[in-house]
């Protein structure tokens, strides 16, 4: 049975949707807080994760309606940068987790194996790897979904190892997770795949 997920209203757009299809802004100090964890005390305000809801949001001022509360906007493109953080934030630590879970296989070999073991639930691919060494893993998985990500020095440093150009992830709900965050990422960037 799944479980009921309140609606919020995104105040670009101005339709509703489950919690989790948005993003939660509250007050702080300095402006508005992007609180993706959705840990942070107070009021708060929804937006989707697109950047014409993000434009009409920051256009018209409408945090501060939104909060009831006169706060300083930040520019869309300081807006879209800080979100863009959080998003990879969010994306880099599922990815240790999987690590810790024992649910990743990481370098062109283990991932080969674990392909074809049938193990693989969604690839990540180093925005700099070659394209033929992508190609030769893409090719046996195709069904697999897939997204380009970060650098294999990022990748490397994620894993305490050296340059890493793919990754396979082998939960289900990992990759599902990780699958959502990259789509959040697209809308809010162009990515390559």
């Amino acid at each position: 049975m799944m479980k009921h997920q309140p609606e919020r209203t995104c105040i670009g757009c101005r339709g509703a949707f489950k919690k989790d299809e948005v993003v939660r802004i509250v007050a702080g100090r300095d402006g508005i807080v992007i609180d993706y964890r959705e840990k942070l005390p107070g009021r708060a305000a929804y937006v989707c994760p697109q950047v014409q809801c993000i434009k009409t949001a920051v256009g018209k001022d409408q945090f501060s309606k939104a909060l009831r509360l006169k706060v300083r906007t930040p520019s869309l493109d300081d807006f879209i940068a800080r979100l863009i953080t959080s998003v990879e934030g969010k994306i880099k630590s599922l990815i240790a987790m999987s690590v810790k879970a024992g649910k990743l296989a990481a370098g062109y070999s283990a991932v080969q194996d674990a392909l074809e073991k049938g193990r693989v639930e969604m690839l990540l691919f180093a925005r700099d790897i070659s394209e033929g060494t992508k190609e030769k893993v893409a090719i046996p998985a195709a069904s697999v979904p897939h997204a380009a990500l970060f650098s294999r020095a990022e990748f490397g440093r994620l894993l305490n190892r050296e340059l890493i150009g793919v990754i396979g992830i082998e939960d289900k709900g990992f990759a599902d997770a990780i699958l959502k965050e990259t789509g959040r990422l697209k809308g809010l960037i162009k990515t390559s795949d």
